[in-house]
């Protein structure tokens, strides 16, 4: 009776095909190639557009005043910040080369971080920004005092410092992670990948905070601020064309110098003022 030799052990299957499979990183070539191509331009032409405003505000001495140049300034560099941080490191490491992270774990925690206080400086200076305006064209006298490039500067600093804040659970959720264990239950070190730490109930409630508190509610504040901007422009606008120049006021009776900013009609008919007073918005920009 022919007995079978024993089969010689041979290597120890890869933990890639494994790897693969639960992560579904299985990319095609002509994907990789796509996707390069479109990240590519969008890094260049981000780039240089947003380098070029950063550029022009800090050198240009004419143009807008000091208020708006302070609001380009922050969208641009949170823009710009994410461009050069966020588009390598997507080339990199989620579409060549999926595992393993080579960045380490203050490095997945760090990237995370950025991403995520660019998108909150980015919403956060838009919605300052809508504020401004809001007050500009509603309430121009008082914004002449109030809306100054300085108070805007401090405005924006807590802009970035809130965003600082509100970036800085997701460092704490993100990090180093192995998914795969050899024979011997060690971590198996081609499987090192940048993941989710925490558990899938902690990850779902994280992430609708986090669209509330980054989305939602900048969005309805924002909306709202550009919709009560947008019925008191077309509550003006009804009014009629404003008076030219600004410093007088034409009647067919009268006609007085008055200051800018208010225009007060005499009426021809009892010798005394009328009961309205048309308001001359003036850009407080």
């Amino acid at each position: 009776m022919e007995t079978s030799s024993p089969r010689p052990p041979g290597p120890s299957p890869s933990p890639a095909p494994g790897l693969d499979a639960r992560l579904g990183v299985d990319t095609r070539l002509w994907a990789k190639v796509l996707f390069s191509a479109l990240y590519s331009l969008i890094f260049a032409l981000g780039t240089a557009g947003n380098a070029l405003s950063v550029h022009v505000v800090l050198k240009a001495r004419a143009g807008p005043p000091g208020r708006l140049r302070c609001h380009v300034l922050s969208l641009a560099l949170s823009a710009l910040l994410l461009l050069l941080v966020g588009v390598p490191m997507e080339l990199y490491n989620f579409v060549w080369f999926h595992y393993p992270w080579v960045f380490g774990d203050l490095g997945c925690r760090a990237y995370y971080f950025v991403r995520e206080l660019c998108a909150y400086a980015t919403v956060l200076s838009v919605a300052s920004l809508s504020a401004e305006r809001c007050l500009a064209v509603c309430q121009p006298l008082r914004a002449r005092s109030l809306l100054t490039p300085r108070r805007t500067r401090r405005l924006l600093s807590l802009v970035w410092a809130a965003s600082l804040g509100l970036a800085l659970p997701t460092a704490i959720v993100m990090g180093q992670k192995h998914e795969l264990e050899t024979a011997g239950g060690q971590p198996e070190p081609a499987s090192r990948v940048c993941t989710v730490l925490v558990s899938r109930t902690t990850l779902q409630v994280f992430i609708q905070v986090n669209v509330l508190v980054s989305f939602v509610l900048p969005l309805a504040l924002t909306a709202f601020l550009s919709g009560v901007t947008v019925s008191h422009l077309e509550a003006l606008c009804s009014q009629g064309p404003s008076p030219s120049p600004s410093w007088l006021c034409m009647s067919s009776a009268r006609c007085r110098t008055v200051p800018a900013g208010s225009c007060t009609a005499m009426s021809p008919t009892t010798g005394g003022q009328t009961s309205s007073t048309i308001s001359i918005t003036t850009s407080t920009w």
